[in-house]
């Protein structure tokens, strides 16, 4: 009996799996069409992209990149996880998270899941420990919240620093939320020794090349998607929704924002209005499509599932867009 239950549930999978496939081809053809019949203005969109890749996240990121990577494979991430453990513990979490967290918050998206992925690879952590982690290691750093989103499209430093502020609160508080409903996670069994230092310079150039090489791909590709999507007004009905709390310019940044979270601050700063920063504090702490696909891409590797991961990221975003909206209220921006 149980077996001719269970027969069709597996049948319906592969199914499902197959029409998500046919589904997802239809409208990649689609949109091949679209740039064909229109080449000018999605190159034109992908250009923006890079050019955003190439003067604000590859001067940002690319050292952090190999640097993070140096430090990890020289060991310092196993040596302050035992300074902090005591800390860590408390949390529920591996004593290099920590670690782990501080990187993240000083070099911003996707450090803290590369991080993560490289922890994973080298035994330092488990699949648990890795996903528990990837909540709270996701963050965007001082440099782009502070330089870019707030000096260069709010021109307002207070503004970046309020930014910055609701965001890093709103991941530490969510994260602590769940902290009584967890349960402690064993250590790995075995922990592979750090990498010896003959190579470690090329391996961790050649990663860091590769890594914000992808990044400027998800960039570019996401700038054309977004532009793609709103010609052809598939994000119509969720910008109607916005619509209803807050007004026209708020509705679409926060829209575009969903899909790429630096576009979408650029239209919320040139809207301006009350909740113009609030809705900025959440695109870049929810991250959007484009940065969420880049950090599951390293948490992936470490076994980390997307759906309670996004789900997190979009709490964290609702909490950061209260917080910034009252320190707003506080220090008088708005």
């Amino acid at each position: 009996m149980y077996h001719s239950q269970a027969l069709p549930a597996q049948r319906k999978a592969p199914r499902r799996k197959a029409a998500a496939a046919a589904l997802l081809s239809v409208a990649i053809v689609f949109l091949i069409v679209l740039l064909a019949v229109s080449p000018a203005r999605y190159a034109a969109a992908c250009l923006e992209g890079v050019s955003l890749w190439a003067k604000a996240v590859l001067p940002s990121l690319f050292p952090f990149f190999i640097l993070t990577a140096l430090l990890t494979k020289l060991g310092a991430a196993e040596k302050l996880a035992d300074k902090l453990s005591p800390l860590t513990k408390k949390c529920k979490l591996p004593g290099v998270a920590a670690y782990c967290f501080l990187l993240s918050a000083l070099s911003g998206y996707p450090v803290g899941s590369r991080i993560i992925a490289d922890l994973y690879k080298s035994g330092a952590v488990t699949e648990k420990q890795a996903a528990r982690m990837s909540a709270l290691c996701s963050t965007s750093g001082p440099m782009f919240l502070v330089g870019s989103v707030g000096g260069a499209m709010f021109g307002n430093a207070k503004a970046g620093a309020i930014l910055l502020a609701s965001h890093i609160l709103a991941v530490l508080l969510v994260c602590l939320a769940f902290v009584p409903f967890l349960k402690p996670l064993p250590e790995p069994p075995t922990k592979k020794r750090a990498s010896s230092a003959d190579n470690i310079l090329y391996e961790s150039v050649y990663g860091a090349v590769i890594s914000i090489l992808c990044v400027g791909g998800f960039i570019a590709v996401f700038y054309v998607l977004s532009l793609a999507l709103s010609d052809l007004h598939i994000l119509q009905p969720i910008e109607k929704f916005f619509n209803l709390f807050f007004p026209q310019e708020i509705a679409e940044g926060l829209c575009v924002g969903l899909l790429e979270a630096t576009h979408g601050c650029a239209l919320l700063a040139a809207g301006g209005g009350l909740f113009a920063l609030p809705a900025a504090a959440f695109c870049v702490t929810f991250g959007g499509a484009c940065i969420l696909c880049q950090q599951l891409g390293y948490l992936k590797s470490a076994g980390v599932k997307a759906a309670p991961f996004i789900g997190i990221k979009a709490l964290q975003g609702l909490a950061a867009f209260l917080l910034c909206l009252a320190l707003c209220a506080v220090f008088g921006l708005g």
